[in-house]
């Protein structure tokens, strides 16, 4: 049954879909628009395979070698040998962790250190932005990209690929407990204490909606207690070199979840590129089945960019609170089949926040970068 569904999960994902699990019974429901060659070939890797090795070090240190031109990366990953380029020209230290599938997306975060190439970027008013090309594997803007801060729901992210790094049985149920209670007051839940839903529903109530109680409840699914569970946190982001971030809790309430725009950048290629984890971080909504209520509940996305025609959202996540401000990291295909990681941090406002987004996209599209 589980192999069945992760089996599923990166089909689906090849094909860009957007999905709605049934946690009570095998189905999977999906409805896949259509896409370009390069979301289409972006999970050739199977869920089951991984290669070898950890990270040995981190990449971030000044002797690191310099990052290749663009017209030679462009030419690396044309002639699909990013890999070689990689491992060659990077750092050789960087291997995929043990606990990731076996997809070649991941090894870009090896690239992010290089020197922004582009020119002028727009006036941004977030107070932290880091903008990646996946396919030229360059970084375009770099606005306090290493300056470590406060980053809210997007920790979620993490805590994502934490949960996935224990191979949880996503189809056990589990019912909420005070256990799960977010630990600052006014944060909301749509879970109740009673409920009881499987991992699949839990894992898409974080993603998707942002829900806090289910982010706590994926230290419960993953079989660790919650202090293990943070210091998975913590191993994972290691391995994929965010040596700059740490974590106090899975839900990002805590002003100690800390991190940077660049370090934010690599997890958010790790969710995109992971056969299960995309599929969840872009669904517009997600329905929630409990076996103790009747009807599911539907719950939507914190997510503005879903539903825009003229961008394929391959990951993202938002995050808000009074000390972080609001955040938002994504991982978007463009129309004309550019890939790009924009991770803003600390914007003032709501509004401010989806105005860079916009400011960003509009630059990249208009050739200036």
């Amino acid at each position: 049954m589980k192999l069945v569904l992760r089996l599923a999960s990166t089909a689906i994902v090849a094909a860009g879909a957007v999905l709605t699990l049934h946690v009570a019974t095998p189905s999977l429901q999906a409805s896949v628009p259509p896409v370009g060659p390069l979301v289409g070939a972006r999970a050739s890797g199977s869920i089951g395979d991984a290669m070898s090795g950890s990270l040995s070090g981190a990449f971030g240190t000044p002797e690191a070698p310099p990052a290749p031109t663009a017209a030679r990366v462009a030419t690396e990953v044309a002639s699909g040998l990013g890999s070689s380029l990689i491992a060659g020209d990077v750092d050789t230290a960087w291997h995929r962790p043990t606990w990731f599938p076996a997809v070649n997306d991941l090894d870009t975060v090896a690239l992010m250190n290089g020197p922004v190439v582009g020119g002028p970027a727009p006036s941004l008013r977030s107070r932290s932005v880091f903008v990646y090309d996946v396919d030229a594997g360059l970084p375009l803007i770099d606005k306090n990209a290493d300056v470590v801060r406060p980053v809210a729901s997007l920790t979620k992210m993490v805590s994502s690929l934490a949960l996935m790094s224990a191979e949880p049985d996503l189809d056990l149920e589990l019912c909420v407990t005070a256990a799960q209670y977010p630990t600052r007051s006014g944060a909301r839940s749509r879970l109740s204490t009673g409920d009881c839903l499987g991992g699949w529903d839990v894992l898409g109530a974080a993603l998707v909606a942002s829900d806090n109680r289910a982010a706590y409840a994926l230290a419960t699914v993953s079989g660790l207690d919650m202090d293990a569970f943070v210091a998975r946190m913590d191993d994972v982001s290691a391995d994929l070199g965010m040596d700059r971030s740490s974590w106090s809790d899975p839900s990002g309430l805590e002003d100690e979840n800390l991190s940077t725009a660049r370090d934010m950048a690599r997890a958010t290629v790790a969710v995109a590129s992971h056969p299960v984890l995309s599929a969840i971080a872009t669904a517009p909504f997600w329905d929630l089945y409990r076996s103790n209520k009747q009807a599911p509940r539907r719950l939507f996305t914190t997510d503005r960019l879903s539903g825009r025609t003229d961008l394929d959202v391959l990951a993202a996540k938002t995050g808000y609170t009074d000390t972080a401000r609001y955040c938002f990291t994504t991982m978007v295909q463009t129309a004309n089949g550019r890939r790009l990681v924009i991770t803003l941090l600390g914007a003032e406002g709501k509004l401010s926040r989806w105005a860079d987004v916009d400011r960003i996209l509009r630059w990249a599209d208009s050739g200036a970068s």
